[in-house]
């Protein structure tokens, strides 16, 4: 029996040496962004989103299609407006500059997005000319950086001027 024991102490220690072994070896994950954050003043943002000339498409996220027109957002930019009446020869209308968009919905000739952490209500009957017909403030959380990984402290809302939003994530 003393054998035995002797046996099941050894085999312990060995389990715990390598399993030591195997975790110090082991390269670490990664849990830090390797992307930092941009941030915008209130008064700014909520002044922000404006029609602009047609653009370059380049991050394109979400589309609709209604009315013959195309929706196309574009990731943490804005809207592309694309006139389809004519489906061999679509027709780039302008551009809705709106920081931070991720998401958008459309109801009717209201186009629902998010400016940042705010939903707002953009009136485009005429999309040519757009314009923000309701707004509500900190609707949605920050959004988190494209890696999904943790945000440090020093960028935490706590850690910031009250005034700061987070509109966007660069790469360091």
């Amino acid at each position: 029996m003393k054998q035995f024991n002797k046996y099941v102490f050894i085999l312990r220690g060995i389990v715990i040496f390598s399993m030591v072994f195997m975790f110090m070896g082991c390269p670490r994950p990664k849990t830090e962004t390797a992307y930092k954050p941009l941030f915008m003043k209130r008064s700014e943002l909520e002044k922000s989103i404006r029609f602009e000339a047609a653009a370059e498409l380049n991050n394109p996220a979400k589309i609709y299609y209604k009315d013959k027109l195309i929706f196309i957002s574009e990731s943490y930019k804005g809207i592309h407006i694309i006139n389809n009446a004519d489906p061999k020869n679509p027709v780039k209308m302008g551009f809705i500059r709106i920081v931070g968009c991720l998401d958008m919905a459309i109801k009717g000739s209201t186009i629902y997005v998010d400016n940042a952490t705010d939903l707002v209500a953009i009136e485009a009957d005429d999309p040519l000319k757009p314009f923000v017909s309701k707004r509500i403030v900190d609707a949605f959380p920050e959004p988190f950086p494209p890696d999904q990984l943790m945000i440090p402290v020093q960028y935490n809302k706590e850690n910031r001027a009250p005034d700061l939003v987070l509109v966007d994530w660069i790469k360091k």
